[in-house]
């Protein structure tokens, strides 16, 4: 399938990157951005057309765009491309409200068309193989658990961090996807939510670019503590910073009713899975390193917020999208799972706000497991 970029920041390299190296059903033969040295850049880069929005989205082979906007701006462009008769797959979240996320699902089923959405991270090994071993009950029912990202903030490492600190950014919105989903595909959808918020600086000082030393106004939250109940029963306490300078807590652990169960970064593809299934016992380590998408790809990388060794597979999201219109079933990315995920990030910030807990106003179906016969159809 022929598939168009609009937008062509930081994030842009990788989908170019993976696309070509790892995917067999789809090729980007073009790309726009409102800055048209960005989008010529990446043309020179990866050999694809730079053109302007409008063109890219009328253009006669082009089925699929991918939305690589900034968040506050999803919505808009994700609607344009539906109205234009494209599949949409948008990087997370799917918009930064949920009345116009929900506008999107309405619009991709009225015009039959496909509505993705990023991060498509949990299809990677470390939360695939997280979902077997639960779903072979070696850990229970999940009574509750914990999720947890901290960092000192994202001014330290990307050149122009301002959308991160002003409406439709913060760690909720920005990070949260990458757990909720996780948390999502392995339990089934939320129920309620109560937070709190802080924000502890006012201003960021940009630690790199041609910026660098420049301050930056913050406008919202930066760090918000939650409950989630979700639909099983499960609780799971929640903590999202930018003003944490360091910490020692796992992203994700899980309490069942046989064992605990230590779930790897959600932002990666890959990582160790460790399990304990005796009370008191020891940690027995699952590493998913042999795993068609836990394969380390990553030796060393120049963004400072990126581990060296890690698994990034970006870009799978797309491919399994494309092969679900193919085989006309719902994709894993799909709008449905999105929707309820910005309905946890979205209720989240609004608890927070009103200081009560909050219901949440939707639901989604089980996402199936994503195996290994599946997923090596669309390698290269």
């Amino acid at each position: 399938m022929k598939v168009g970029i609009i937008g062509c920041g930081n994030i842009a390299d990788i989908y170019f990157k993976n696309s070509q190296k790892y995917f067999n059903n789809f090729d980007i033969i073009a790309c726009a951005d409102i800055k048209e040295d960005a989008s010529v850049h990446y043309s020179k880069l990866y050999g694809v057309e730079s053109l302007s929005v409008d063109k890219l989205l009328n253009h006669n082979e082009i089925e699929l765009i991918i939305n690589l906007t900034i968040p506050d701006v999803h919505f808009e462009v994700s609607l344009s491309i539906l109205q234009a008769g494209k599949h949409s797959y948008s990087e997370k979240p799917l918009s930064i409200e949920f009345k116009e996320g929900k506008q999107l699902l309405n619009l991709s089923k009225e015009k039959n068309l496909y509505l993705g959405c990023a991060p498509d991270t949990f299809l990677g090994a470390g939360i695939q193989e997280s979902k077997k071993i639960m779903e072979n009950n070696l850990i229970g029912n999940i009574n509750m658990g914990s999720i947890a990202m901290g960092v000192a903030g994202h001014e330290i490492w990307h050149p122009n961090p301002d959308f991160y600190y002003k409406y439709g950014g913060g760690p909720v919105l920005d990070m949260g996807p990458y757990y909720f989903t996780a948390l999502v595909n392995l339990l089934g959808p939320a129920k309620s939510v109560y937070s709190q918020s802080r924000t502890v600086y006012k201003k960021r000082v940009i630690g790199s670019g041609n910026r660098k030393n420049e301050e930056v106004e913050v406008d919202i939250p930066t760090t918000l503590v939650s409950q989630i109940e979700f639909e099983s029963g499960a609780l799971i306490d929640s903590f999202f910073s930018f003003d944490t300078w360091k910490h020692n807590k796992n992203h994700i652990e899980l309490y069942g009713d046989k064992g605990s169960i230590n779930i790897p970064d959600p932002n990666t593809f890959g990582g160790s899975i460790q399990i304990c299934t005796e009370k008191n016992g020891k940690w027995k380590t699952i590493p998913t390193n042999e795993n068609n998408l836990g394969k380390i790809n990553i030796d060393r990388s120049e963004k400072t917020n990126e581990n060296p060794g890690i698994a990034n597979y970006r870009g799978i999201g797309v491919s399994e999208m494309i092969d679900s219109i193919k085989h006309k079933r719902l994709n894993r990315c799909s709008g449905q799972l999105s929707l309820h995920v910005l309905d946890i990030l979205d209720t989240i910030i609004k608890s927070a706000k009103e200081e009560k807990k909050l219901d949440l106003r939707s639901s989604v179906n089980e996402v199936k497991y994503f195996s290994e016969e599946e997923n090596i159809k669309l390698l290269i």
